[in-house]
């Protein structure tokens, strides 16, 4: 049996944007920045999330552009013929879990705190690797 969970934290690109199907259930997406590799070698990919049903409803409301979110959903890859008769693919989040309660009420932007430096570790740390 595969698992197909995917967890993904970021800003916000554009504010959430909501349509309706012909059955008249709403649907809520958004999309999120990826990044993979690093330095001059970084990349970042971008990955649409939806949600459907009455938290879509709700949801255009509450995400804005650049707030930080975190979802948890299934992976998908949607795909699509376009009105020029090529196919088209795109990843895409199903969402079952939405986070962005650590943004301020009625701000856009999400709250930074810089951690204090630390040059040694924690009184806590354990050496003893157990493997």
């Amino acid at each position: 049996m595969a698992i197909n969970v995917i967890t993904v934290s970021g800003n916000l690109g554009k504010d959430c944007e909501q349509r309706w199907t012909p059955a008249g259930k709403a649907v809520a997406s958004f999309s999120l920045p990826v990044k993979q590799g690093y330095g001059e070698h970084e990349k970042t990919s971008w990955v649409i999330c939806k949600m459907f049903g009455a938290k879509a409803e709700k949801l255009p409301e509450h995400l804005k552009k650049g707030m930080k979110v975190t979802v948890t959903g299934e992976f998908i890859m949607e795909e699509w013929t376009g009105q020029d008769g090529n196919k088209r693919s795109a990843p895409v989040i199903i969402v079952n879990q939405l986070d962005f309660s650590n943004n301020q009420a009625g701000s856009q932007k999400p709250q930074t705190q810089q951690a204090p430096a630390r040059n040694e570790p924690p009184m806590d740390f354990d050496y003893d690797v157990p493997f």
